[in-house]
């Protein structure tokens, strides 16, 4: 099979941009979990040192889920920007963004994001040299790498104690699949409308680029077909702790029910509680 290659105006070089952290689109169904409160700690003892990354083709985000969590919780908690980001007068945090990277397509960049976080895990320490370094480290430094266990434990918690928010959003997996019905376009502007040009920035003033417009979401209620039955997205946030008992007790209904999916499965349960206890919408 040949080998896909780059779009022909793909840009030749990578370069780093300061972009709003809040226009900042996560890749859907990202697969990677993260230590946030190990990063969080490194983040605040070293700066901001490590670019997110963005695919162009798609404007999403194809490198650094973990570091913009942990940014968008200490935004907004309060905390002040850390070393490296920026901060616009309205006070939202300028993230540094590699740019002009892209894909074939969707499966090529979704095969990076998985090789960019599991190379790393792939590899080892040469465990004489690696001693070395850290015995040069005093307990703080040594921590905050992530060998000291006992302190770096004390990190994760000291940091994950300083950014207390309510529990994230729902997947943006899900809200791709499932979305608002569109509203009607706007109509054009007329023929003889001008354009009134942008004043130019203050000299020294941080300008953020425009983030490249997101492909439009695939949607199954918009609009919906004439009798089909609409769709409305239910959000649960559970624990860590109770997830895998969750998992377990769908992937089991979905064998005694005879359900396809897990929505599905989900729904068996609820309906043989409800006929189990006559309870009626």
């Amino acid at each position: 099979m040949p080998r896909k290659t780059q779009s022909p105006d793909a840009a030749p070089t990578l370069r780093i941009e300061y972009l709003p952290l809040d226009q900042l689109a996560r890749w859907p169904g990202n697969p990677k979990e993260h230590a946030e409160g190990a990063i969080a700690a490194s983040i605040s003892r070293f700066g901001f040192r490590d670019p997110l990354a963005i695919d162009e083709a798609s404007g999403r985000l194809i490198a650094g889920h973990g570091r913009l969590s942990v940014l968008e919780r200490a935004h907004a908690a309060g905390q002040p920007a850390p070393q490296f980001v920026q901060v616009r007068e309205d006070g939202m945090w300028l993230v540094p963004v590699t740019r002009g990277g892209s894909f074939a397509d969707r499966d090529e960049a979704s095969a990076y994001l998985i090789a960019h976080n599991r190379t790393g895990e792939l590899g080892g320490w040469n465990d004489e040299l690696l001693a070395g370094m850290l015995g040069s480290l005093d307990d703080a430094l040594r921590s905050v790498a992530g060998f000291d266990l006992d302190g770096f434990l004390q990190e994760q918690t000291a940091a994950a104690a300083s950014v207390q928010l309510p529990p994230p959003p729902p997947s943006e997996f899900l809200n791709d699949l499932i979305t608002p019905s569109a509203p009607p376009a706007a109509p054009p502007p007329a023929a003889d409308t001008v354009a009134t040009p942008a004043a130019p920035a203050a000299p020294g003033a941080v300008v953020a680029p425009e983030a490249p417009p997101a492909p439009a979401a695939p949607s199954i209620t918009s609009p919906p077909a004439q009798g089909a039955e609409e769709y409305v997205q239910l959000a649960f946030v559970l624990p860590v702790s109770e997830r895998a008992e969750v998992t377990a007790a769908i992937k089991h209904a979905k064998g005694h029910f005879g359900a396809e999916t897990s929505p599905a499965a989900f729904m068996a349960i609820i309906r043989a509680y409800a006929q189990q206890h006559g309870v009626g919408a």
